[in-house]
């Protein structure tokens, strides 16, 4: 949404001037129109401020305006007027501008999911093929309905999986942090203390000198090396799709935070998979689309595998048992649910299974990380107490 100064003439003929954001200058002539003021002039403003762009699109947005669209339509307000209502109160300025290019798009003639396809990557393409769906059967508000509920069981497993990931990193550079500190500064004063003493020095003081010596040397290439290393792989995995299928592999097979993030992914996959085929979608389509929300690169060629099996006449739970696309317990449940013809009860039932199985892992991890973290800080500051006083119990008994 891009800022306008105006100059208008109201109701009463009095000359008015302003800033409006608006998608373009015939919608800030319509929205000016609404107020009563005739635009005469206007001028794009830029939407920076000390170099701070205008506000992104967030997953919370996005489920904000699903769930309004679904209430309203429920409430028998046509689309028209939704769209148009909330470009006008939406906070957000990149949504308004999002909403007001898809209102200036259905007036020329889209539907609202041709409209929606412009912004693919702000909606996903998941979101889009079930809005056309829902538009072609005429339960739009029903499909959006599960839509904002889909999004927003999504929006708690990503949160739940940041959870897990940032939480150990964040103390984990605190006591790495405290450790570097305490070689660069704290423990040279104590060693050059120490050595003033004389006498022999024990393994514990040695390999403490040593320690010390090369942070203090190789300080820079500490901080440095890493974070080319973290440029250098993500460099590679976007030019070579074989190393990022390899990656995303071994992501899931990390000690304790790898099975925690394969159990969430598959409960997104099959979830997006039932509300998809509950909506009318094929399974193969729904199993293609599903592919794209993995975001995992091994996962989604399990996925693409398991279509081609199905197109060749396997049958499904066959599929993803070759493919490799869920583990035992869930082709079990898929394999009754093909049996009974109740398919999405069954992947809904896989999505449940593997969410409260993420949780409970997530509630055991949480509560041994801070433990486990200072008996790690205990065991470096007893490392230092024993190198620093040993040497001086030593020069005391040999005095006496």
């Amino acid at each position: 949404m891009q800022n306008y100064r105006y100059t208008g003439i109201n109701r009463f003929g009095k000359r008015v001037s302003g800033v409006m954001p608006a998608a373009n200058s015939k919608d800030l002539s319509q929205r000016l129109l609404k107020k009563h003021i005739n635009l005469i002039s206007s001028k794009k403003q830029s939407n920076k401020f000390l170099g701070i762009s205008q506000s992104k699109v967030k997953r919370k947005d996005i489920i904000a305006i699903t769930f309004q669209f679904e209430q309203l339509l429920k409430a028998g307000v046509p689309l028209m007027e939704i769209i148009d209502d909330l470009r006008d109160s939406y906070e957000n300025d990149a949504v308004k501008e999002i909403l007001a290019s898809i209102y200036d798009a259905m007036q020329g003639g889209s539907t609202f999911s041709d409209a929606l396809r412009e912004y693919e990557d702000v909606f996903g393409n998941v979101y889009i093929s079930l809005v056309s769906v829902g538009e072609n059967t005429g339960r739009l508000d029903i499909i959006l309905a599960d839509l904002a509920g889909m999004l927003k069981w999504e929006d708690e497993l990503a949160s739940k999986a940041k959870k897990v990931m940032i939480y150990p990193a964040i103390v984990a550079t605190v006591v790495i942090s405290v450790v570097i500190l305490m070689m660069l500064f704290v423990v040279p004063e104590l060693l050059g203390f120490i050595k003033s003493m004389g006498g022999e020095l024990g393994f514990a003081t040695v390999s403490l000198i040593a320690t010390s010596s090369f942070i203090s040397e190789y300080i820079i290439e500490l901080f440095v090396v890493p974070i080319v290393i973290f440029f250098v792989l993500k460099w590679w995995r976007s030019k070579s799709d074989d190393f990022r299928t390899k990656t995303d592999k071994m992501a899931l097979n990390i000690s304790i935070i790898g099975p925690v993030i394969y159990k969430l992914k598959l409960a997104r996959i099959a979830n997006a998979l039932a509300v998809m085929y509950s909506a009318g979608v094929s399974f193969t389509d729904s199993l293609k689309m599903t592919a794209t929300v993995a975001g995992n690169r091994y996962l989604e060629k399990n996925i693409d595998a398991a279509v081609l099996l199905i197109q060749e006449g396997k049958a499904i739970h066959q599929a993803f048992q070759q493919a490799d696309v869920f583990p035992s317990m869930a082709i079990r449940m898929v394999k009754v649910g093909e049996s009974s013809g109740q398919m999405d009860e069954a992947l809904k039932n896989v999505s449940y299974f593997y969410d409260r199985e993420a949780k409970e892992l997530i509630e055991k991890i949480e509560p041994t990380i801070e433990p486990l973290l200072t008996l790690v800080m205990g065991f470096i500051v007893g490392w230092v107490m024993i190198a620093v006083l040993g040497p001086i119990y030593d020069t005391i008994s040999k005095v006496q």
